[in-house]
């Protein structure tokens, strides 16, 4: 009976030796598979896309009258989207100033059935990125951002949030928090 438990133990002792080298093999396969693919997927990965960024539209529902600077603060807002998508380092954009009749035939472009996509792609962008300011008040405001795959058609990010103040600090602080806290953590 001894000599039988022995056996057990040592064939116990055997097999576990075994499941542990399989285990240092495949940590070692693997090892050596992301040497290879990472470098080239890491160069990929950090190659910035060619991006279209549409000028923010507002969409205003507060029944107020127009406030002086909206034209500008959209324009800045616009930069500023531009400078924060780029800062990422995943988006380049895209010139898109020869486009500009073209651009406004498409507002609002929240609401145009994706019309906007000739124009992008026309562009040289692999990416479209469209934002919209819904001022509800002078108070309350929500801003959503969308990010299109022009190759396959299809909304590869999201990201929306809400703000106070109708200032061109106010839109600055909206999307600084937009693309750095919602959008890139994506």
């Amino acid at each position: 009976m001894a000599m039988n438990i022995l056996v057990f133990f040592k064939a116990g002792r055997v097999g576990a030796q075994v499941r542990v080298m399989r285990k240092v093999a495949a940590l070692v396969l693997m090892a050596s598979f992301v040497a290879i693919v990472a470098p080239g997927a890491a160069a990929l990965a950090a190659e910035p896309r060619a991006t279209a960024v549409f000028p923010v539209e507002l969409w205003d529902t507060s029944g107020e009258a127009t406030k002086p600077g909206q034209v500008e603060r959209l324009k800045l807002a616009t930069s500023k989207l531009i400078e924060l998508m780029e800062r990422t380092g995943r988006y380049r954009s895209v010139d898109l100033s020869r486009f500009t009749a073209r651009i406004a035939a498409t507002e609002p472009r929240y609401n145009c059935n994706e019309c906007w996509r000739d124009v992008a792609r026309d562009a040289g962008a692999q990416l479209a990125v469209l934002a919209v300011v819904h001022k509800v008040s002078t108070l309350i405001s929500s801003v959503d951002l969308y990010v299109a795959d022009l190759a396959t058609g299809k909304y590869i990010a999201h990201a929306d949030a809400q703000f106070r103040g109708d200032d061109d600090r106010a839109y600055v602080r909206a999307f600084e928090f937009l693309v750095n806290e919602r959008l890139n953590r994506n």
